[in-house]
């Protein structure tokens, strides 16, 4: 099996994969090896930009490991969310922390943003506007995934004061984004990945996963060969078992095409 992150790693800086990688892709499918998607998206706002230039993968694992969908099919195999009272808490216990954090949701169909979370970070990934909008109580037994967003702390440092504060159980991490990602128990990219290997007989060792960010790291632990992109964090270069080219220099397609030749 091939596991990858998409931004900054399968992507190139059009939040597309390039051409070359395309074929990479199809190449190692065509070979008989299970190719599936491992990140931070969200299935309806990630799934179509992975598949849209021909990427015939079999599976999208989204939201850090929190759902994961069959992209030959559409059908949504799993999705993870928290209790209500486990958001409730989050947002306290954050809340009574630090003063004037944003917060935002990913609901089952739809993301929502309060208002500090959209002056902090008014655009998303792919430089559309964000919209404020209620906290959506009424949808809190749907949250499969948490967003916290500070005007001063970068992402990294807050990563390190929010987790200590939020229930063990909760992951905390981040992305190539301004802010940090909380999912439920099991919401992970490693074990996200190791459950769908495991359906599919498929041992870790038999895993090759490609990844640049904090949110990869479990997903680096888990798997038997990890490539760190050439431009990820020095954190994932470091546990990485080696490192290939850039996102923007099709790192992704150069370790396929001398894993395909080697067949």
């Amino acid at each position: 099996m091939i596991a990858t992150d998409l931004d900054g790693t399968l992507f190139d800086v059009d939040h597309r994969p390039a051409p070359r990688t395309v074929a990479a892709v199809n190449a190692a499918v065509d070979a008989g090896i299970h190719v599936a998607a491992a990140t931070g998206r969200s299935w309806f706002q990630g799934m179509d930009l992975a598949t849209s230039t021909g990427a015939r993968l079999h599976h999208f694992i989204g939201s850090n490991g929190g759902h994961r969908v069959n992209a030959q099919t559409r059908e949504l195999e799993e999705r993870l969310v928290f209790r209500p009272e486990i958001v409730e808490g989050v947002i306290d216990v954050v809340n009574a922390a630090f003063d004037g954090c944003g917060f935002g949701w990913e609901l089952s169909d739809d993301m929502a943003w309060d208002e500090r979370f959209v002056e902090f970070t008014p655009f998303s990934i792919d430089g559309k506007t964000r919209h404020g909008s209620p906290r959506p109580t009424d949808r809190f037994d749907e949250v499969g995934k948490m967003f916290v967003a500070h005007p001063t702390l970068g992402k990294l440092d807050l990563v390190a004061a929010v987790d200590p504060i939020v229930p063990e159980e909760v992951n905390v991490t981040t992305s190539g984004v301004a802010f940090v990602e909380l999912t439920p128990p099991g919401a992970d990219k490693g074990t996200a990945v190791a459950r769908l290997a495991d359906q599919l007989g498929i041992a870790s060792s038999d895993v090759l996963a490609f990844g640049d960010n904090q949110n990869d790291l479990t997903l680096f632990d888990w798997a038997g060969r990890s490539v760190a992109m050439g431009n990820a964090l020095d954190m994932v270069k470091d546990v990485a078992d080696e490192i290939t080219e850039t996102n923007v220099d099709c790192g992704v397609a150069l370790v396929i095409e001398e894993l395909l030749s080697g067949l």
